[in-house]
């Protein structure tokens, strides 16, 4: 950077508090986990069972799932409008992203999150599956 002296040492100051440097430690541990693909394995499958529980959860209960092959969400569809099945989702204890949230094509949709602990995706199965 070139110019005055005074503010070249004042973004620099703001960049040491602003967090753009990244500390020793914090390299390090990125070394070290960009080295070692298990956890990677590990996360994947912990996503792939939790997604496989709640889509036959979801399936059970008169969903259709859509555009959901992988990734951190089920994209789901009842039928009905999105904040209708918000609210009955709601009502067992399942929260929900409304699916106009991503635009007018999601009317009829709601996103679930595959985010939650196992115990929590367990937990949000029973609730659906119980009549």
């Amino acid at each position: 950077m070139l110019g005055d002296t005074k503010l070249i040492a004042d973004i620099v100051s703001l960049r040491k508090h602003a967090g753009m440097l990244v500390s020793t430690p914090v390299q390090l541990a990125t070394v070290a986990a960009l080295g070692d693909d298990a956890h990677v394995a590990a996360q994947k499958a912990r996503y792939a069972k939790r997604r496989d529980v709640l889509h036959t959860a979801l399936i059970s209960a008169g969903f259709k799932i859509e555009h959901s092959q992988a990734g951190l969400y089920l994209w789901a569809t009842n039928g009905t409008d999105c904040l209708e099945t918000v609210n009955w989702l709601a009502s067992k204890g399942i929260l929900a992203a409304p699916g106009d949230f991503y635009g007018p094509a999601g009317q009829n949709h709601v996103r679930l999150a595959l985010t939650a602990t196992d115990e929590r995706i367990a937990s949000a199965v029973s609730r659906l599956t119980v009549n």
